[in-house]
């Protein structure tokens, strides 16, 4: 008889230990028993023998007849047939008497909350704190709808399968303690599937002895009409993922649960539920799915990902946030929030703050300082760490950079893995690595991808700090310009080499940065990172020092520049330019930095912060302002005067008067952002006058005398464009404004894109001016929306106040639309409490 896959071995196994006096076994007391069985039996079954039948040692064999003759006597049978005929008596007849529905829930119950609270003990986040998803009762009510016998869950490592599975079941106990529901949870671990396979058992015959039947009596003949209960019987497995087994292992478990499952599809109570990761599932669905009508995949929004788990939303971050810290402030624009909606990296974020855990403390550096922790931890410091980074390394140098092509060949790198076997392995067990395999019938085709995109430009980065010998310099600019001409991967990778340059004390190279060819929203992206960067790196003990020596150093004028723009605008920037007070600055940088810090206030509608930076400017001699064609000072302050008591200052607006009939030059003519900037916060308070041609005489003066760097023509001239815009739809010229409007429009739809979150608000603007000028009232409510958006994310307060007066006074609006004339009215009542602004006064300004 073979004792392998047999009940009645288990028994014995049982009965050695019994005759030992151990209520279980350890692998040092596989020692004991060898000495006790050869003592008792004069005979050896050997500690290493012990070993593989008790699962602590992997055996590819059965245990010989020797060895289960031997351990039959050591327990006082005759041998191994007499074990079996003695309990196959006393077993006749009384399992299927005594086990029944109850008992098999009862039985399943104590594994399911074993297993329960082993993977609840793991949860990065306390499971007590952790949220109930939505996304999984969606999955299960259309799975249990159909007839269906199996599903899977699919995503990457990290996206809260397990726990979001662990919520259900929760669920699932909790209504089998009521009356009308007879539901049976059976839920292990792929950690247990290891055990079986170690141990050499058969899966399905290790679950009918876990329930408590025999191999000869199978569920259904016990389970019949009379004895089971209406209700469904759960099978569940979490994390069936390959990387947990070698290859040959896997592919046996693999079997066996499609015997499994082949054997109980026909029974409409029995369900199969799995959770893997999505490359898994993709490798093996052509051997699991054997019956497409009988798995269900959920809902898939991307075939070639696989993945039915998805992301947290912006609403259920916020929930888990309020959940963790109920008392917190949790307040964070979506284009941030949108790095966390990963569960991984709020995981990894909610225990560098579990303390003090809230969503205030994210900024544009933090995702970047998770995933270094994340690589530290699991990359640089795990098993075969000098290993890893020399075969992601290798994989990046496979790479086709020119197509953007990121996913590599794994037959033309097999080598490389074969030689990094081990390394290999241990990033596609962490999620850092993983296969595809999409062959089709006529081709081969597995592919080995990085588990995600900060993976990926992470290890790109690290490659090419390591060709350039870890040094930030213009020969590594000059490659990433070249190697990233029009790809996302551009900035990403920069972010790395500038991370990189700062903890390396390179700080002093950042001036080559202005080398980077960059789009307006690249742009942005990366200065609104710097300042969070830099921060960061201020207020760390660890650097204090060499970042004060940093800061000590003059700004280089292409540095200083390169971060002033209009179209930067929001609440992210401020803390860019707060940042750069720290370095030792000439004043008419000051003074232009102030005057940055002073537009944000006024587009945040913060009155009270406009006039703390207008108090700073007034500390600057008044021959620092000379050098600008145009009083920064004089300009910011008429803005003040107006918006906090309704004053036209004329004295300033005579002053623009003279600039645009005699325009002229400063010194040398020379051009720079800080220009650029002035010139439009002077153009956009010529809209207090409430006299178009003024705008227009003065954008056509600037033009004259004003030419901005190279690169930058594009965004400033949209800016004067807008203007023109508004000054012809104060005046009527509906013509004007669609030319400049299809002009805009125009652009957008090529390079839309690289428009930054401010440019994309005044452009709605112009949308909505246009749709009022032609009476398309339909398409104003979705450009409202998107106002409101940035107005939230970027504190664009002024924009949005504008718009909304501008909407509000039109009649016919109010009558052909009231429910969007009441939502506008609702907002726009909002933003005036919120800032406290007298609404007569505005009045007097929105046309």
């Amino acid at each position: 008889m073979t004792a392998t896959s047999s009940h009645l071995f288990e028994l014995l196994k049982s009965c050695v230990l019994n005759t030992s006096n151990l209520k279980s076994i350890t692998p040092s007391d596989c020692k004991v028993v060898s000495t006790l069985i050869f003592n008792k039996t004069k005979y050896i079954v050997s500690e290493t023998t012990l070993k593989r039948i008790y699962g602590f040692a992997y055996s590819k064999f059965n245990p010989s007849i020797f060895t289960i003759d031997v351990m039959s006597k050591y327990c006082g049978y005759n041998g191994w047939d007499d074990f079996c005929e003695q309990q196959e008596t006393k077993t006749v007849k009384t399992t299927s008497q005594n086990v029944d529905w109850n008992t098999l829930s009862n039985k399943a119950a104590k594994i399911t909350n074993f297993t329960l609270q082993a993977l609840k003990n793991k949860s990065g986040i306390p499971f007590s704190q952790s949220i109930k998803r939505n996304f999984i009762d969606d999955h299960f009510n259309e799975f249990l709808q159909g007839d269906y016998t199996a599903t899977v869950f699919t995503a990457p490592s990290g996206y809260g399968k397990t726990i979001a599975l662990c919520h259900w079941i929760d669920e699932k106990l909790e209504q089998a303690l009521t009356a009308d529901n007879n539901d049976i949870v059976l839920f292990f671990s792929s950690s247990a599937l290891m055990s079986i396979f170690l141990s050499g058992r058969d899966l399905n015959d290790w679950l009918l002895t876990l329930l408590g039947y025999t191999p000869e009596e199978d569920v259904i003949s016990l389970l019949d009409v009379n004895k089971r209960k209406e209700g469904n019987f759960y099978l569940v497995i979490d994390g069936f993922d390959e990387h947990m087994f070698k290859n040959d292992q896997f592919e046996l478990m693999l079997y066996q649960l499609m015997d499994v499952f082949s054997f109980y599809q026909s029974q409409n109570w029995f369900k199969l539920v799995l959770t893997m990761r999505s490359s898994n599932w993709i490798n093996n669905k052509h051997n699991l799915i054997q019956n497409n009508g009988k798995w269900f995949h959920g809902f898939v929004t991307d075939d070639q990902s696989s993945v039915n788990v998805p992301l947290f939303s912006i609403q259920e971050i916020k929930e888990l946030s309020n959940k963790i810290n109920p008392a917190g402030q949790n307040h964070v624009t979506t284009e941030i929030a949108n790095d966390f909606t990963n569960p991984l990296y709020f995981q990894f974020y909610y225990k560098k703050h579990k303390d003090n855990f809230s969503l205030n403390h994210i900024d544009n550096f933090s995702i970047y300082d998770l995933i270094s922790t994340f690589i530290l931890n699991k990359v640089y410091m795990g098993h075969y760490a000098t290993e890893k980074i020399l075969l992601l390394r290798a994989l990046v140098e496979n790479m086709d950079f020119k197509n953007q092509v990121y996913d590599l060949d794994k037959i033309k790198v097999n080598d490389l893995l074969k030689q990094y076997s081990h390394a290999y392995n241990e990033l596609l067990s962490i999620g850092f690595l993983k296969e595809i395999n999409t062959s089709i019938d006529s081709q081969f085709n597995t592919q080995v991808q990085f588990g995600n995109s900060n993976f990926l430009e992470f290890s790109i980065a690290g490659k090419l700090l390591n060709d350039s010998n870890q040094q930030f310099d213009s020969k590594l600019t000059s490659v990433i310009n070249e190697l990233f001409a029009n790809s996302d991967r551009k900035v990403p990778v920069l972010k790395w080499c500038v991370i990189h340059a700062i903890k390396n004390g390179q700080q002093s190279s950042f001036e080559l940065l202005s080398l980077m060819e960059l789009n307006p929203t690249e742009k942005s992206d990366l200065i609104l990172f710097l300042g969070s960067l830099l921060e960061k790196m201020c207020s760390s003990l660890n650097n204090t020092e060499s970042m004060a020596n940093f800061f000590k150093q003059a700004c280089t004028d292409s540095l200083f520049y390169y971060f002033f723009g209009l179209e930067f605008i929001n609440v992210g920037y401020k803390k860019t330019l707060q940042t750069l007070l720290r370095f030792e600055l000439s004043n008419a940088k000051k003074i232009i930095t102030y005057t940055g810090l002073a537009a944000i206030a006024l587009q945040q509608l913060d009155l009270n912060q406009l006039e703390h930076y207008i108090a700073k400017l007034k500390t600057f001699p008044e021959d620092d302002f000379q050098q600008f064609s145009i009083n920064p000072l004089n300009c910011m302050d008429a803005l003040y005067q107006h918006f906090k008591y309704g004053i036209v200052k004329k004295e300033f607006f005579r002053e623009l008067t003279s600039f645009y009939f005699n325009p002229y030059q400063v010194a040398s003519g020379a051009s720079s952002p800080a220009d650029d900037l002035v010139f439009l916060l002077a153009g956009c308070s010529l809209i207090l006058c409430q006299q178009p041609a003024k705008i227009l005489r003065f954008t056509k003066a600037v033009k004259k005398v004003h030419h901005p760097q190279p690169g930058r023509e594009n965004v400033y001239n949209f800016f004067l464009n807008i203007l023109e815009a508004d000054a012809n739809y104060n005046m009527g010229n509906t013509n004007k404004v669609t030319e400049i409007y299809d002009l805009i429009a125009n652009s957008f739809t090529n390079e839309g894109n690289t428009f930054t979150p401010h440019m994309k608000s005044i452009f709605s603007g112009l949308k909505i001016k246009r749709a009022l000028l032609v009476g398309d009232y339909l398409m104003i409510s979705n450009y409202w929306r998107f106002v409101m958006q940035i107005c939230d994310e970027h504190g664009h307060k002024l924009s949005a106040i504008f718009m909304a007066e501008l909407i509000l006074k039109n009649t016919d609006i109010e009558i052909q639309s009231p429910q969007l004339y009441k939502q506008i009215y609702y907002d726009y009542s909002k933003i005036l409490r919120q800032t406290g602004l007298n609404r007569d006064i505005l009045l007097k300004t929105a046309r």
